[in-house]
């Protein structure tokens, strides 16, 4: 680990600007934190890698892969690798903790989870980072965050998918606006600006612009930079790895700079074309196995089907849950866009956590509603096919 009194010692090369090193300076990093951004094919996450790649050794470094590409990088560094799809919400919050007691660089790698459950992870493992104590606030931590939109996006997806997004955005903006008085510079990166929340791009001081294409970005993008509307048109003809750079940690005034190459490779490069294989009809038919498909979609509905669900409805019925399951789902359907937690239900029914918690468990056996597991903030919500049943409901608290 590299130690320096020296203030400018802690300036990383990045870049080249009009013959002189554009160099990113890692104090003033951590009292501003960085966006850098670009549509597909800018270059956005090899210029994270290069920031990562000769930072590293100046800080703890925590790399938050929401599509899996940073693997490579990540051995590069030593970053041990945390896969969300295996841990808790408390276990991602307890690995960030340890993570900062013990300064140990990670590679958290989000590409196995679905959309909702890529943002509550995410969002426990900010939590324990900003949740560290005191004592080990000096153990400074560089945060980079690849496709900061789908942390913390600009507007839900869907009614039902709000409060999931409110999550997400709360969770990110907390850790960009309070982290330099925990030691933590945040890093984040994103193809679309008009798809990251505004609540997070207000925190970050310092830019990385590269090439922009749709109206919405380009506007977003101009403001940052202070380009007026002939400046702005600039940025829809930016070569790969050419970034606009701007900010107390970079350069003072916006100046074009080129990215410097990386040592590991893009594991997320786009493929070469390859064509069609050269398959006969027959050969075809066997390889997609439509025989085997044509007799299953064929086979008739018999009374086996109706028994078991039959019997699945006794189970249900003489369940000891079952009245405060229903009652659960009665109010879960009266909130249906939003999704709640078990305290929310628990205050609801005025039954004990320990109960809700059964309800929840019997009514996710059923299907009837998607939840996470048993931890200190528990969600759920109904399924998705009793949701469209459902989906004439106003947004509306539980309680």
């Amino acid at each position: 680990m590299v130690q320096n009194t020296n203030h400018t010692a802690n300036c990383v090369p990045i870049g080249r600007h009009d013959g002189h090193v554009l160099e990113l300076d890692l104090d003033k990093l951590l009292a501003g934190r960085l966006l850098i951004q670009g549509s597909s094919g800018a270059g956005k996450s090899a210029t994270l890698r290069r920031i990562v790649e000769e930072a590293f050794e100046y800080m703890t470094t925590v790399i938050v892969d929401p599509e899996g590409e940073f693997a490579n990088l990540a051995e590069h560094i030593g970053a041990a690798r945390i896969v969300g799809s295996t841990l808790t919400c408390e276990g991602m919050t307890s690995a960030a903790l340890k993570a900062r007691e013990h300064r140990i660089a990670l590679h958290v790698d989000l590409s196995d989870l679905d959309p909702e459950e890529r943002i509550i992870k995410a969002a426990a493992f900010f939590a324990g980072l900003m949740s560290a104590p005191a004592e080990v606030w000096p153990n400074t931590m560089l945060v980079c965050i690849d496709e900061g939109h789908l942390l913390a996006p600009h507007v839900a997806g869907s009614a039902r998918d709000a409060e999931t997004r409110r999550t997400g955005v709360a969770a990110l903006t907390d850790l960009c606006s309070r982290g330099r008085k925990r030691g933590l510079a945040t890093i984040v990166a994103t193809q679309r600006l008009a798809k990251l929340s505004a609540s997070v791009t207000s925190e970050l001081l310092n830019f990385l612009v590269g090439l922009n294409v749709f109206d919405r970005d380009v506007q977003r993008a101009a403001d940052f930079l202070g380009f007026g509307p002939r400046e702005a048109e600039r940025l829809r003809s930016l070569a790969p790895g050419e970034f606009y750079a701007l900010g107390p940690a970079l350069v003072v005034t916006a100046t074009l700079a080129k990215i410097d190459p990386t040592i590991t490779d893009h594991v997320g490069a786009t493929p070469k074309l390859v064509g069609c294989a050269d398959h006969s009809a027959e050969d075809a038919r066997r390889l997609l196995n439509l025989e085997c498909m044509e007799t299953i979609a064929a086979e008739p509905r018999g009374r086996s089907t109706a028994l078991r669900g039959t019997r699945a409805l006794d189970n249900f019925l003489l369940d000891p849950t079952a009245g405060l399951a229903v009652t659960t789902l009665q109010a879960l359907a009266r909130i249906a866009p939003n999704a709640t937690t078990c305290t929310d239900i628990c205050a609801h029914t005025g039954q004990q956590a320990e109960q809700v918690h059964a309800a929840l468990d019997t009514l996710s056996a059923l299907g009837a509603i998607e939840t996470t597991h048993r931890e200190t903030v528990r969600i759920a919500r109904l399924s998705a096919r009793l949701r469209q049943k459902n989906s004439n409901v106003d947004l509306v608290a539980l309680a």
